[in-house]
């Protein structure tokens, strides 16, 4: 969701909040992709490599806006993923609704399950951070605020969207640390956000 006209473009990570701001956001945005999902999620290299260079065509170079994004604790995120596949309208070889959040966590660790990483989204290959502002998912109303701002309009009142189905579970203390040292970038990611 490009706004360089307001010195920022949003970078959509998935399970990280931003349908929320999409909805609040994308009439003032100069260029909205909604699907298809790779395009939605682009990462920041991608974004730096393929549209930063068209903005700087059309009068946007790249030192005159931010890139920013949500970002979600990795526990958080793998949560929702699982919530979210077991909708019933979930294709059967992704369905989690007969699976364990234990078992789901087992399938991501061993790559049985992919799921891209908070890190890959926002670095290049060799680990260089590439996105300017990260705010925690926790912070999804700082983020929206910000954003607010720099369009001069007022801050949004944000519902929720994009909800996954509830389904109660206690993460065990196992599994939570089996899921953290999978993923050590991204809870350092995360950790270091706004």
């Amino acid at each position: 969701m490009a706004m360089a006209h307001a010195g920022f473009v949003f970078l959509s990570m998935p399970k990280a909040g931003s349908t929320a701001l999409q909805r609040h956001f994308s009439r003032h945005a100069q260029i909205l992709f909604r699907q298809p999902p790779g395009m939605k999620h682009m990462s920041a290299a991608t974004f730096e490599n393929v549209m930063a260079p068209w903005l700087d065509r059309y009068g946007h170079p790249r030192d005159s806006y931010e890139t920013v994004c949500l970002a979600r604790h990795p526990v958080e995120r793998a949560l929702s993923w699982w919530r979210y596949r077991s909708r019933p309208e979930a294709s059967a070889e992704k369905s989690t609704g007969d699976t364990t959040f234990a078992q789901f966590a087992e399938q991501l660790v061993s790559g049985e399950v992919p799921l891209g990483t908070a890190w890959n989204f926002v670095t290049t290959i060799d680990g260089v951070v590439l996105v300017d502002r990260i705010y925690r998912y926790d912070n999804l109303a700082a983020a929206a605020t910000w954003m607010a701002e720099r369009l001069g309009i007022a801050p949004p009142e944000l519902d929720p969207t994009n909800v996954s189905p509830s389904r109660d579970v206690d993460v065990d203390a196992g599994v939570r640390a089996m899921l953290e040292a999978h993923y050590a970038d991204d809870v350092r990611l995360y950790e270091a956000a706004i």
